[in-house]
């Protein structure tokens, strides 16, 4: 699995972000966060960087990461690794306070 790989969900979910690494072996789950239209919600400050995927603008909601079964994932739609840096700083945001 490419590395911040973007993929849709079954039903009318949000997409979401793989965050681990691509070559962790987690077995049937993987920590990803969901992807939600920029302007829905109050962005939180590092927290939620905002990303651009295939034109449009999301906002990463890294305070609602979560383990995803890999069954639950479906058409891989893209990847965010021009936001790496954004993504790593709103993960350090988020579980060390810097």
């Amino acid at each position: 699995m490419q590395r911040l790989a973007v993929f849709r969900l079954t039903g009318t979910r949000p997409p979401v972000v793989v965050l681990q690494y691509p070559d962790m072996d987690t077995g049937d789950f993987v920590l990803a966060a969901p992807l939600y239209p920029a302007g829905s919600a109050r962005p939180i400050e590092i927290v939620t960087p905002e990303v651009s995927l295939n034109g449009e603008a999301w906002l990463v909601g890294t305070h609602l990461l979560a383990g995803i079964r890999r069954a639950a994932l479906g058409e891989q739609i893209g990847h965010l690794l021009p936001h790496e840096y954004e993504i790593s700083r709103a993960l350090s945001r988020l579980f060390f306070g810097n």
